[in-house]
């Protein structure tokens, strides 16, 4: 079970996102109900203006909890917002990298998704208007989304899951969504690892922990294609913690998923390569940090579509071991387009 991560089916006018499982029976999942806890956000994209510049937002609105979160992006910059709603009134905060709090923002969340606020820099003095609407162009622009978590503990023993379901929907009405299949999904696989983790205590194993997480963001929507982040980590008792950072690209046409190579014409490119490699000791690496540095090329790498750029993303033991963890690097789109297929699905984002 350690090298299960998410997987992803797109069909018709839904997106549902679930992972394989074991039919083993479930005989356990339902004597602790009280440690299990589902929380139902709505995803928002979108679209508007900061002062007069063009920005896009990515908005998670959990109305049961009051919480908000989310990014918005402008040509230049990504940021990240947190913060509650009451009543329709936001209060937010803007993050740095760091998760320091960069800047306050405050206004209102209308019930046709309007947002109009204010973001008061304090350090600067600065205050800018801000307003988005739904982006009503793109054929997804809303969907369900669910946290399912069940934790439980006895003595140095934990089991903790954490599992987060999308469907969106290319309709106009949001109440005709379905998530209870993609639920019984999640309950079915919960139950697998939770009656795993019962069988060690039943044999009497000391400090037997499952820590188990799969969150699914949106990272990127246009008109044509939709791509989803995919962070994972698993823990069952070994020395070390397995971790994925995955974004999984589709095409909102055909469905089809949207794979590296259908993305870069040459792997072997010397130019490509050259600029592969000094990016890659950019991140603070060295050559030896890397089992083969000079065979490294962007084929062993997953790809991560963002508003500005491109990023490539190895995870960890693909070039290097474990103390080197994930490496990743951004390519703007300038950067990347003497090396993309000129029949790419992907193309029309470097014209």
């Amino acid at each position: 079970m350690l090298n299960k991560y998410v997987y992803i089916l797109l069909i018709l006018t839904v997106l549902i996102i679930s992972c394989s499982k074991k039919n083993n029976d479930i005989n356990d999942i339902s004597e602790n109900k009280k440690s299990i806890n589902i929380e139902e956000s709505k995803f928002y994209l979108l679209k508007g203006n900061i002062a007069g510049e063009k920005a896009d937002m990515y908005l998670y609105v959990n109305e049961k909890n009051k919480k908000v979160s989310g990014y918005y992006y402008t040509k230049n910059k990504k940021a990240m917002i947190t913060g509650s709603i009451n009543n329709n009134r936001l209060n937010l905060n803007e993050l740095d990298e760091n998760n320091n709090i960069y800047a306050s923002i405050s206004g209102n969340l209308s019930d046709d998704i309007v947002l109009n606020a204010e973001i008061k820099y304090d350090e600067i003095n600065e205050i800018k208007d801000m307003e988005f609407y739904l982006n009503r162009n793109l054929p997804v622009y809303y969907a369900d989304i669910v946290d399912y978590y069940k934790n439980d503990n006895l003595s140095n023993s934990i089991f903790s899951y954490h599992r987060t379901l999308l469907l969106f929907s290319k309709n106009t009405d949001i109440k005709s969504l379905d998530m209870q299949s993609s639920i019984n999904y999640v309950e079915e696989e919960c139950g697998n690892y939770y009656n795993e983790w019962k069988e060690l205590l039943y044999s009497g194993a000391d400090n037997a922990v499952y820590e188990i997480d799969n969150t699914v963001n949106v990272g990127y929507i246009d008109n044509r294609i939709i791509a989803l982040d995919n962070y994972s980590s698993m823990y069952t008792g070994y020395d070390n913690i397995v971790k994925a950072n995955i974004q999984e690209v589709f095409s909102l046409e055909s469905s089809n998923l949207i794979t590296i190579r259908d993305l870069i014409d040459d792997f072997y490119n010397t130019d490509l390569i050259r600029l592969m490699r000094d990016k890659i000791l950019k991140t603070g690496s060295v050559k030896e940090d890397y089992f083969k540095f000079n065979s490294i090329t962007l084929e062993s790498s997953t790809f991560r579509i963002l508003p500005n750029s491109i990023n490539f993303v190895w995870q960890v033991y693909d070039i290097a071991p474990y103390t080197t963890g994930i490496t990743e690097i951004s390519f703007t789109f300038e950067e990347l387009k003497p090396y993309v297929k000129e029949d790419s699905p992907l193309y029309y984002l470097f014209l």
